[in-house]
């Protein structure tokens, strides 16, 4: 079968909507329009999940969202990827939202949903639409079959990395193992991950002396979410952690909570504010003696946060606030906050600071006794603090072939 459809004007719009989207279950639409770039759609498109951006032959991609018609970000995962279109100019106030089960099929829906806005241009006249209907099957329930996923949505990453230097006085490597396995779904969010890292180091102070450091650090972090409605979630997170320069040997740690959401979870691609609460138990063994005379103890705890996120053409800014107290000596506490944003000032010039600052009242695994020079120097030992703080801020700009719709996929180009 075999559908064509000329459009005019705006209104031409619903016209070629009704053919993509009534067509026969199963049916595959391509839109074809003349080689020529001139006034066509201008598109930004963000995906960072993306090796490269989308060749959608009746739009020109442009890097600067500040020059765009429209907008898409691509976020979400296996098997959802919502793609989030925010007109702009004359066509501010017009958005649209699509989804997709998968990141290859996202050519298609960006060509769906840019679809509205190409037939208001100058192009708009010779887009046309070709509807290719799929053979029926005489089994109802093998295009179900077919489309089923072997792995039932989990992902599985390795990763492995090394790192070594030196010169005739010193020499330093360190390596990194890790692993993870996700499973997302509209309901269930399940993740599972772990990590092992050793860094060496030796320093000759020129006097005979040889100072040889090691440090290692493991741990095994799970998170299970389930949701409960377009606001609200139930899940709990879960780890066992190890590290030298922590004095922790062994930490065990369990704690349930629920999340809500201003905004329904449907709308995360543009903007979230999510207060979260969990609680839970600790166990801590330690190398070696701490500063209150321990070997072992098991804590209570609870975590209060709050996050912002928002994702508009201008840019994206984010920030959270994070209180943690101990429910078992209540003058342990922890409030740190963090943000960072990439907001465009002027065309292609953006901003992008990033901060954080912790106040520490919490410091109980702290080795008892004074530390070594070399240790302090040498990063072997962490030191008691009542704060720590980090911030930058960068500019950037974009200039040249702003516009240029071209992919070159060598070399991963």
């Amino acid at each position: 079968m075999r559908r064509r459809v000329r459009t005019h004007s705006l209104a031409g719009t619903l016209t070629v909507l009704v053919g993509l989207f009534t067509a026969t279950p199963g049916a595959r639409a391509q839109a074809v329009v003349p080689e020529t770039g001139a006034g066509r759609l201008k598109v930004s498109v963000s995906c960072a999940a993306c090796d490269k951006p989308p060749a959608i032959p009746f739009v020109v991609l442009v890097d600067d969202p500040g020059a765009a018609d429209a907008v898409a970000v691509v976020t979400g995962a296996d098997p959802k990827w919502t793609v989030a279109i925010t007109g702009r100019g004359r066509f501010a106030g017009l958005n649209r939202t699509l989804t997709t089960s998968s990141l290859a099929d996202l050519e298609r829906t960006l060509k769906l949903g840019l679809a509205e806005y190409a037939a208001a241009t100058v192009h708009g006249t010779e887009l046309d639409v070709i509807v290719r209907s799929a053979p029926s099957s005489p089994d109802p329930g093998a295009a179900k079959t077919e489309q089923k996923d072997p792995w039932n949505y989990w992902v599985f990453r390795l990763g492995a990395s090394s790192y070594a230097d030196g010169e005739k006085s010193s020499s330093s490597g360190s390596y990194y193992l890790s692993t993870s396995a996700n499973r997302t779904t509209d309901e269930w969010k399940i993740r599972l991950s772990l990590g092992r890292s050793v860094s060496r180091s030796s320093f000759d102070l020129g006097d005979g002396t040889i100072v040889k450091t090691r440090l290692t650090d493991w741990n095994v972090d799970s998170l299970v979410v389930k949701s409960l409605g377009p606001h609200w979630s139930a899940g709990a997170t879960g780890g066992l952690v190890g590290s030298t320069f922590s004095n922790a040997k062994f930490v065990a740690r369990i704690a349930p909570g629920i999340e809500y959401d201003i905004f329904p979870y449907s709308e995360s691609s543009k903007r979230s504010l999510t207060f979260q609460y969990t609680a839970g138990p600790a166990h801590y063994e330690y190398d070696r003696e701490t500063i209150f005379g321990k070997l072992s103890e098991t804590i209570l705890q609870h975590t209060a946060s709050a996050s912002l996120g928002l994702r508009q053409p201008w840019g994206q800014v984010g920030g959270s606030l994070t209180f943690t107290q101990h429910l078992t000596a209540l003058d342990r506490t922890r409030l740190s906050f963090d943000g960072s944003a990439n907001v465009r000032l002027f065309k292609s010039l953006t901003l992008t600071p990033r901060g954080s600052y912790s106040r520490i009242r919490d410091q109980f695994t702290l080795e008892k006794g004074d530390a070594t020079d070399e240790e302090v120097f040498l990063r072997q030992r962490q030191l008691a603090t009542g704060f720590r703080y980090s911030f930058s801020v960068g500019l950037g700009y974009s200039f040249g072939a702003l516009s240029n719709a071209t992919v070159n996929p060598r070399f991963g180009g």
